[in-house]
């Protein structure tokens, strides 16, 4: 017996780059809201690499996806850095 809805659609080209870039572009957006907010660069950096830790590291078994380079502890300390040099306001 055939189940049209469970045939899955293959991935597109280039959609883990994509994905890396909205993920990127959404940590300087929040980096921007924590400077905002008073958060020095350390505590704004150890928070977004906890949240980030948590969506991509607490996964078990066949569905945990690794953590891209660009999203590694020193990326992200390097993007809020960044979003602080430019103090958004």
């Amino acid at each position: 017996m055939a189940f049209p809805w469970l045939l899955c659609t293959p991935p597109q080209v280039g959609g883990t780059d994509r994905r890396v870039k909205a993920a990127t572009t959404e940590l300087a957006s929040r980096a921007g809201v924590l400077y905002r907010l008073g958060f020095s660069k350390a505590d704004a950096a150890r928070r977004l690499s906890a949240g980030v830790a948590w969506e991509y590291d607490s996964g078990a078994g066949q569905r945990r996806v690794p953590r891209p380079d660009a999203l590694s502890d020193t990326a992200i300390a390097k993007i809020v850095s960044d979003a602080f040099d430019r103090r958004p306001g």
